[in-house]
């Protein structure tokens, strides 16, 4: 008796396998779209969103955090300026350049940022309460690895550019 191996799939599997996870991939960013699109006017959700990458990503500069929120800079000074005013952001001198500011939050904007996170815990609960705990582990752990490696290979993307060529070389 022959040992057992784990089996590839074939190319022409491997594949269909690769449509139906861009599919899938695809109808994730849509509705995340439509979620970004209907909270675009939501100013709690806005703040929400810079906050949480000020707590996590910071200090930055507001043009940092523009880039990172994919806003554009006005926008950002002006709610940057409600937050600073709100107690829950603070400019701080930057040290590389003196003329410069950071954006940090308060202990009132880190009070907020663990609320926001707690909020998200709360929704994803009750979205994956059917779910058994393996399930939610190893999903965890797979969208770890293909956020690794979406943010390791995303940005050599190029429309329109077929990259199998380059790959196999």
């Amino acid at each position: 008796m022959w040992p057992c191996r784990p089996s590839r799939l074939s190319k022409h599997h491997l594949t269909d396998d690769i449509a139906a996870f861009s599919a899938e991939f695809i109808r994730l960013m849509r509705a995340r779209q439509r979620a970004l699109a209907a909270a675009k006017d939501n100013v709690r959700w806005a703040a929400s969103v810079i906050i949480s990458c000020v707590a996590n990503d910071g200090p930055l500069r507001a043009s940092a955090l523009a880039e990172n929120v994919q806003s554009d800079p006005s926008t950002i000074s002006r709610q940057v300026a409600a937050l600073v005013r709100d107690g829950l952001l603070e400019r701080r001198a930057d040290p590389v350049d003196g003329r410069a500011s950071l954006l940090v939050t308060t202990p009132k904007g880190d009070a907020a940022h663990r609320e926001q996170i707690g909020m998200r815990t709360r929704h994803f609960a009750r979205m994956l309460a059917g779910w058994d705990e393996r399930d939610v582990r190893q999903f965890t752990a797979l969208l770890r690895r293909f956020t690794d490696d979406f943010e390791r290979y995303g940005p050599q993307l190029h429309p329109g550019k077929d990259q199998t060529n380059a790959e196999e070389s």
